[in-house]
Order: structure tokens, then C-alpha cells, then sequence
């Protein structure tokens, strides 16, 4: 795990949140985090549908993963004891891509808006930094997500590759893929 200390961080309308790495003992919580996300995110691959089939077990196992892999990071988001967000990190396993990491990010929707999409991947991209021998973080957004692809620019990514009608929303619409990239090195 990358992540040592929790951060306090304000929201925009003055909100304290903790960010910090996620507990084994949270997976049950963590697991209803996101089943309470995921029916205002249509921009998340995952579904309501599949999220059903994710268990508690399940959960402990990705949180554990994530806490004993050097290269990982699993952060939430509290506020006053409920998780309203989550972002991970996970550098690739093998040798030709292990300077590279792959990143997820949601926020609860009643906490959009106010900075905390913000706060959590200037976490993120912190611990990224002090990671040894990473050296980009990469991520996938879903073109109609303009406030996700807005802060991505704005925190440095840079769009890398764009796929046309790569994923189709439960309403039978197309959106695009766009591949961002951002450099570590080249971060203050």
C-alpha cells in the first residue's frame, strides 16, 4: 500500500472530508458506497446490474489487494463516517508496462460539484509520486463526461488516444473513449 496518512481536505461549501486508505473492516460499507454511486454515474463501466454480483467477499478481497501491494492505492472519502467518494491506483503487473498505473475515480452524487473529484486525485496523484519506478498514471473517460475530462486537463493528463462509439449507455446511445495520460515527472 502507498498510502500512509489521512488528509483533511474542505470542500467547497466547507464540508470536512477525510481521505484516507480503506479498511478491510469497511467492505460492506464500501460495497453500498458504490451501489448507492453507481445509479447517477452513467460515465463508470460498471452497472447497477453488475454491482449486484459483488459481494462482501469480493470487496475484502479488492481492499486487501490493495493495501498489500506497494504499487497500489485504494483512498475514500468520509464525511462524518460515510464514504462519498473512492479512487484507486494499480500499476501494471508486467515487466514492459510496470511504469505504468491504471486509475478509477466516483464520487456519491449529493458530492459533486463542491471539489472532492479534485481533492481525491491530487491525492492520488501525490502517492503516485513517490512510487518507485512509476512513472504515468493512465485513465480511460467517457466523452460525454465533460466535468471528469475537464478536471483530468486541468490536473495535467493529456488526451492520448480517442475511440469512437466504444460504449454503449443503457439507453442505446453511443458515447466515445477518450485515453488520458499524465506524467509524473514532469509534476512539481
Amino acid at each position: 500500500m502507498a498510502l500512509h496518512e489521512n488528509r483533511t481536505v474542505q470542500t467547497k461549501n466547507g464540508d470536512s472530508i477525510i481521505l484516507r486508505p480503506a479498511l478491510v473492516t469497511e467492505a460492506e460499507d464500501l460495497l453500498n458506497a458504490f451501489k448507492e454511486i453507481l445509479p447517477t454515474s452513467p460515465y463508470i463501466l460498471s452497472t447497477v446490474e453488475s454491482a449486484a454480483t459483488k459481494t462482501v467477499e469480493t470487496q475484502v478481497k479488492w481492499i486487501t489487494a490493495a493495501n498489500e501491494d506497494p504499487r497500489s492505492a485504494l483512498i475514500i472519502a468520509e464525511h462524518q463516517g460515510r464514504i462519498v467518494g473512492i479512487t484507486n491506483m494499480a500499476a501494471f503487473k508486467d515487466s514492459k508496462r510496470s511504469h505504468r498505473a491504471g486509475l478509477g475515480m466516483s464520487v456519491h452524487h449529493d458530492y459533486r460539484g463542491r471539489g472532492l473529484g479534485e481533492a481525491l486525485l491530487r491525492r492520488l496523484i501525490e502517492v503516485a509520486q513517490t512510487l518507485e519506478g512509476l512513472r504515468f498514471l493512465e485513465l480511460n473517460v467517457m466523452s460525454a463526461n465533460k466535468t471528469a475530462h475537464r478536471l483530468y486537463l486541468k490536473l495535467g493528463f493529456k488526451q492520448i488516444g480517442y475511440q469512437e462509439l466504444a460504449y454503449r449507455q443503457p439507453d442505446g446511445t453511443f458515447t466515445d473513449d477518450i485515453c488520458m495520460c499524465l506524467d509524473l515527472t514532469a509534476r512539481p
